[in-house]
């Protein structure tokens, strides 16, 4: 369902009405402290969306530079490397690289090569293969080396090529994954308020209860 910026707020229905209703194309921001929004539909690359802020409404728009799938987080400013990540007004991570306006913002485990296309890497998938090996944060991952590729974009790969960079540990049969922010510091990642927060919030959106001001931040 693709929608205005200008309609969007009149699709706030009561809770009772919204039970078979699919979720409109907008970025979800959750607190005005945020610099990503969730997407509550798959975005595609070059489209512009409105961005809903709680309890605000609609306070602008964002326009991915690659497809963002359902569920995911997209930039809503420009995020250096070594920035904070803030969603529901908490840090939920630390960028790995660079991230421009309109790019996803995922914590997974592999910092892709440059070398790589992204958005094609994007449209067949996160997950790119298995370690066959240990990987430590910082450790290049290589096809045949360490890493079983598993993705369309890497099948074809010569030996050792350099596939990215480990921005997390993963174990050996662990999944590798694309990323570009790293796990935020253990004092973060367990704060209990955030948690139940996002818990509410997809709690609502599995059971197409969309009151958004329910979800209190």
């Amino acid at each position: 369902m693709r929608i205005s910026a200008s309609s969007w707020s009149e699709q706030l229905l009561p809770v009772a009405q919204l039970t078979h209703v699919a979720l409109p194309q907008v970025v979800y921001k959750a607190d005005a402290r945020d610099n990503v929004g969730t997407a509550l539909a798959p975005l595609a690359e070059g489209v512009e969306y409105p961005v809903y802020e709680e309890g605000r409404g609609i306070v602008g728009s964002v326009r991915p530079i690659v497809p963002i799938p359902q569920w995911h987080k997209v930039a809503l400013e420009k995020l250096e490397e070594g920035s904070e990540v803030r969603k529901f007004g908490h840090v939920i991570g630390i960028c790995a690289c660079n991230i421009d306006v309109g790019f996803v913002v995922h914590v997974t485990n592999v910092l892709l090569d440059p070398a790589f296309d992204l958005p094609k890497a994007l449209r067949g998938g996160f997950v790119l293969g298995t370690a066959t090996s240990r990987l430590e944060r910082g450790d290049f991952v290589r096809v045949g080396v360490n890493f079983r590729p598993t993705h369309p974009l890497f099948r074809q790969l010569p030996p050792r090529t350099k596939v990215g960079v480990a921005v997390a540990p993963v174990r050996e049969g662990g999944t590798l994954r694309l990323g570009n922010i790293v796990e935020p510091p253990p004092g973060v990642r367990l704060n209990e308020r955030y948690v139940r927060l996002v818990k509410d919030f997809y709690r609502f959106l599995r059971s197409s209860f969309i009151e958004f001001a329910r979800v209190q931040v």
